[in-house]
């Protein structure tokens, strides 16, 4: 990743009043609003407590200083957070084991406290999966403001119909204990970068993605990547979505009745557009040339992925395709904390999509997160501190046996909790379309004028709440309803912004990134907990416009 990027922003949220290019996503926030920009520990204060404040302004001023003695030039600011190269796992830092392997957790495990009263709310059905009280992102907004009820939602019968949800990425651990996988394909033409072997073929697991300082060396895929150990970016997103709930092991999946079908797009330092193209279009069930059909075409296409730049042609088009057949396709707005508006990322910027930005646990936008008028909605994506637990594998180059679990951050989660949700709605009612999952989903938020640092009409409908989407399928559908569901429609909360056709005057002032080598995706993924201080404590190569995880 670009080490200087990372410093710059961390120093535009600290200190608003500076020019650091590009510019914060609060302060831009507060001047379009007329409100006096207040000393930047204020800010933290009022966005996440004393605490936070304190932590991030020493890690601020021991990495400015770092990064000044190291190198000033400012034409090393020039591309997004973490776009550079896939970011450092998590790994060993909080590797959670499987449920199956052990019975007691381990002492990184980390507990999320949960209200006590929690337990008792007759609204929610919760999993008897071990770890569902560290799952914060599926609890009701009233006890974490950034959560997205996906826990209440699933009291409704939903499960009655299956739905089948591909995930485009890295592939996944078939043998993940908690993951129920159909057959998938690997579109992968480079076999360096797939680094199984060979090329194009019906494995679509995933082998790993380390990188070595021998092969940033000596490999041209490799080079200008930074070493880094396997992320296991698509079994992240995948649990997400349908980790198998009340299996008495591990999590439990935002919907409960869903197939999962891996594509497999990214390997080694990324992949190519060509290869995101193509696994689009066989996910939605329409023919790839020199592959077989995909017998199970999928209603969500999950696209955890990025790359810096307006929506190429191909990828429109296919993306055009499979809304065609039926499906919703559900992309991350990235993390490259850019305003879309003018600082485009796809397919995030591409048409026909649900793009979905991330929150923290507290409710505020991600600092990461990319926002645009084009940008649907806002959705858990947690931080370093308040990670989203998850499905992985626990080594560190080449998977290993047993089934493990960890948290992960990104707006590649965020988008895998959307995915989830509109999986539950089409369990309940398999005849929806995409753009009726859309509207569901879109007026059942909580309004985006309650989270702070929104830019005013760039953070689309506002945060996600699967409850209330249930609830809103129930009253307009005549499906049975639970005893909770409420009225919606009297809910002053539950409006959708307009979203302004003209960022605020503050966002042309943010530096475009720097691209070149079109044709190459960066996967800008799940941005493993901790990762993003390993990152920061080295100065790697940048890969430029290849595709990455969110």
């Amino acid at each position: 990743m670009n080490f200087q990027y990372a410093v710059a922003s961390i120093r535009r949220a600290l200190c608003p009043g500076r020019q650091h290019p590009p510019e914060s996503v609060v302060p831009a926030f507060l001047a379009a609003s007329g409100i006096p920009v207040k000393p930047p520990r204020a800010i933290l204060r009022a966005i996440s407590g004393p605490l936070v404040c304190t932590s991030l302004a020493f890690i601020c001023l021991a990495f400015i200083c770092i990064d000044s003695a190291a190198d000033s030039s400012p034409d090393t600011i020039t591309s997004p957070l973490f776009s550079a190269a896939p970011v450092q796992p998590m790994a060993s830092h909080v590797q959670l084991p499987g449920d199956a392997s052990s019975a007691t957790q381990t002492s990184t495990d980390r507990k999320i406290a949960v209200v006590p009263s929690l337990q008792d709310d007759t609204r929610s059905e919760l999993p008897n999966d071990p770890r569902h009280d560290q799952q914060w992102s599926f609890y009701d907004p009233a006890y974490y403001r950034g959560a997205s009820s996906l826990f209440a939602a699933r009291a409704h019968n939903s499960g009655n119909f299956p739905v089948i949800v591909a995930v485009v990425d890295s592939g996944l651990m078939l043998s993940h204990e908690d993951l129920q996988v159909l057959p998938g394909y690997d579109f992968i033409s480079d076999s360096q970068v797939a680094n199984d072997g060979d090329g194009r073929d019906n494995d679509p697991s995933d082998p790993g993605d380390w990188v070595t300082e021998q092969e940033i060396a000596t490999s041209p895929v490799s080079s200008g990547c930074t070493p880094t150990r396997s992320k296991w970016h698509g079994t992240a997103v995948s649990g997400i979505i349908g980790a198998i709930s009340d299996n008495q092991k591990g999590i439990a999946g935002g919907a409960p009745s869903v197939s999962l079908v891996p594509v497999r797009v990214t390997g080694k330092c990324g992949g190519y557009i060509q290869d995101l193209v193509d696994g689009v279009r066989w996910a939605a069930g329409l023919a790839v040339a020199g592959s077989p059909l995909n017998e199970y075409p999928a209603k969500i296409i999950n696209l955890s992925v990025g790359f810096p730049g307006a929506c190429p042609a191909t990828l429109q088009n296919a993306i055009d395709a499979a809304v065609d057949t039926g499906a919703a396709v559900v992309v991350a707005a990235t993390n490259s904390a850019a305003i879309l508006d003018t600082e485009p990322q796809s397919p995030a910027s591409c048409e026909n999509v649900t793009t979905v930005g991330a929150v923290l646990r507290d409710g505020s936008l991600a600092p990461y997160s990319a926002v645009g008028s084009n940008l649907s909605l806002l959705a858990p994506g947690g931080s370093v501190a308040d990670g989203i637990i998850t499905t992985q594998n626990g080594s560190e180059t080449t998977p290993t046996a047993p089934s493990s679990y960890g948290f992960h951050f990104g707006t590649s989660m965020a988008a895998a909790h959307v995915s989830a949700t509109y999986a539950l709605l089409l369990s309940m009612d398999p005849s929806l379309t995409s753009g009726e999952l859309a509207t569901l989903v879109r007026r059942s938020v909580d309004n985006s004028r309650n989270t702070p640092g929104c830019p005013v009409g760039l953070c689309g409908a506002g945060r996600l709440n699967a409850k209330r989407a249930a609830d809103l399928l129930v009253a307009s559908s005549g499906l049975p309803a639970d005893d909770a569901t409420t009225d919606l429609l009297a809910d002053e909360d539950v409006s959708v912004l307009s979203a302004s056709s003209t960022p605020p005057a503050t966002a042309q002032a943010r530096q475009s990134a720097a691209t070149s080598g079109i044709g190459r995706i960066d996967l800008f993924g799940s941005l493993p907990i901790l990762a993003f201080l390993i990152a920061l404590q080295r100065r790697g190569g940048r890969r430029k416009g290849k595709i990455a995880f969110q």
